[in-house]
C-alpha cells in the first residue's frame, strides 16, 4: 500500500506534465524512474538499506527532471531504514545520501542537481529520518511496556500460586492437627474401653462418652475452621466460628490424653505471649507431640510438657520414656514437618527425634517476646 500510493500518484503527475510528449526517452524515462522506485519501495521492510540505495540512485539520475517524485521516494526509503534498522544506521544513510546530493550540486555546478534544489531535498530526507527515529522510539517504548505488563502479569500469577499453595498448607496443617488428634484418641479410647468392657463395664461406658465428647470437640474444631474459611457468610458454619486455642487449654488437652491413658504431666512457667497466633502454635506443637506420644510411645511411664515463657527463648518440649516403635518417624513425618513450619512462621525452630537414654523428645524454641516478630 505504501509502494502504490508513491507509485500512483507519481505516475499520474509525470503523464500528466509531459502529456505533449506522448513519445521519446524525456517521457519514458520519468515513468521508469517512478516504476523502479516504487518497485524497491516494495522491499524497504526486507531490506531497508537496499531500497534506499536503489531510490536514492534514481534520484540523483532523475533530479533535474520534471514532476521527478524520486526525492520523496528517497525520503520514504529512509524512513523504513530509520524505523526497521538501527539509529547509527539512519544517521549513516542521511549524512551519505546528503553528501552525494551536494558533491554533485557543488562539484558539477552544471550537472542535473542544482545547490538550491539539492538543499531542499535534503531537508526533506532529514525531516524523514527525524520522523522515522521517532517512530522506532515510540514502538520501543510501547514494547518495552508490553513486555513489563507481561512479566509483571507472570510475577502476579507467580505469587498467586504461591500464595494458594501456602493457603493449601496452613489448611493441610491444620486439618492434620484436627483430625490426626482427635481419631488417636478416639482410637485408642475405644481399645482401652473394648478391653475393660467385660470386667469393669462402668470404666467401659466412661470411655466411650470420653470418645463421644472427643468426637464433638473434633467436629467443633473443623467447624470453626471451616467457619474462618468461610468468612463473610451469615449462615450456620460463620456462626461456628470461635476462637481458636491457646496456651490456657493445654491443661484441658493434657487431661484429655490423661484419660486415653498416657502419663502426662504438665510443667509451665512464666507469662505465655498475648498474641493468639503464637499461643496456637504452642498449642499445636504440644497437641502434636502427645498425639505421637500416644500412637507410638509403648511401655511409657512418664510423659512430660513442659512450657517456659520468659524474656529469654520460649522453650516447648513434649518428652516421653516409651520405646518408639519404627512408624514413629514415618508415621509422623507430616505431623512433625507441621510442626516445623507452624514454628518457622515465628522465627523458631523445631527438633524432633530420639533420645541418648531412650523415648523420644519434641522441642520448639521461639525468639525471645520483646522484639519478637510476632508482635504487631
Amino acid at each position: 500500500m505504501v509502494a502504490a500510493a508513491y507509485t500512483a500518484p507519481a505516475l499520474a503527475a509525470a503523464i500528466a506534465f509531459r502529456g505533449h510528449e506522448a513519445e521519446g526517452p524525456g517521457f519514458v524515462l520519468p515513468l521508469l524512474a517512478v516504476a523502479a522506485s516504487g518497485t524497491a519501495l516494495l522491499f524497504r521492510r526486507q531490506a531497508p538499506m537496499s531500497s534506499l540505495a536503489a531510490t536514492a540512485g534514481i534520484m540523483l539520475i532523475t533530479f533535474s527532471v520534471p514532476a521527478s517524485f524520486a526525492a520523496v521516494a528517497t525520503a520514504m526509503a529512509l524512513y523504513a531504514v530509520a524505523v526497521y534498522r538501527s539509529a547509527r544506521h539512519a544517521v549513516f544513510a542521511l549524512l551519505g545520501t546528503s553528501a552525494m546530493l551536494l558533491l554533485s550540486a557543488v562539484l558539477q555546478p552544471r550537472s542535473l542537481i542544482d545547490l538550491g534544489q539539492a538543499l531542499q531535498a535534503i531537508a526533506v530526507l532529514v525531516i524523514a529520518t527525524l520522523i522515522g527515529l521517532n517512530v522506532r522510539t515510540r514502538r520501543g517504548y510501547v514494547s518495552a511496556l508490553v513486555d513489563r505488563a507481561d512479566r509483571l502479569m507472570r510475577e502476579r500469577e507467580h505469587l498467586a500460586s504461591i500464595a494458594a499453595a501456602a493457603e493449601r498448607n496452613a489448611i493441610a496443617r491444620e486439618m492434620h492437627d484436627i483430625v490426626s488428634h482427635g481419631l488417636a484418641v478416639m482410637i485408642s479410647l475405644a481399645h482401652g474401653s473394648a478391653e475393660i468392657a467385660s470386667t469393669d463395664p462402668a470404666r467401659a461406658v466412661q470411655a466411650m462418652r470420653q470418645v463421644a465428647e472427643t468426637g464433638r470437640v473434633a467436629v467443633a474444631d473443623m467447624r470453626r475452621m471451616l467457619g474462618v474459611l468461610n468468612e463473610g457468610t451469615t449462615g450456620e458454619l460463620a456462626g461456628a466460628i470461635a476462637p481458636s486455642p491457646g496456651v490456657g487449654d493445654i491443661s484441658d488437652l493434657v487431661g484429655l490424653f490423661r484419660s486415653a491413658g498416657l502419663p502426662v504431666v504438665l510443667q509451665s512457667a512464666g507469662v505465655p505471649p498475648a498474641d493468639p497466633g503464637i499461643q496456637l502454635a504452642i498449642y499445636r506443637v504440644v497437641q502434636e507431640g502427645l498425639t505421637n506420644a500416644l500412637k507410638y510411645a509403648r511401655a511409657a511411664t512418664a510423659v512430660t510438657v513442659r512450657t517456659q515463657f520468659s524474656l529469654q527463648p520460649i522453650l516447648v518440649s513434649v518428652t516421653d520414656d516409651g520405646q518408639p516403635e519404627v512408624a514413629h518417624a514415618d508415621h509422623a513425618g507430616r505431623g512433625v514437618a507441621g510442626m516445623r513450619e507452624r514454628v518457622a512462621l515465628y522465627g523458631g525452630t523445631l527438633r524432633a527425634g530420639p533420645l541418648t537414654n531412650g523415648g523420644w523428645s519434641v522441642t520448639a524454641r521461639f525468639p525471645p517476646q520483646k522484639g519478637a516478630p510476632w508482635q504487631r
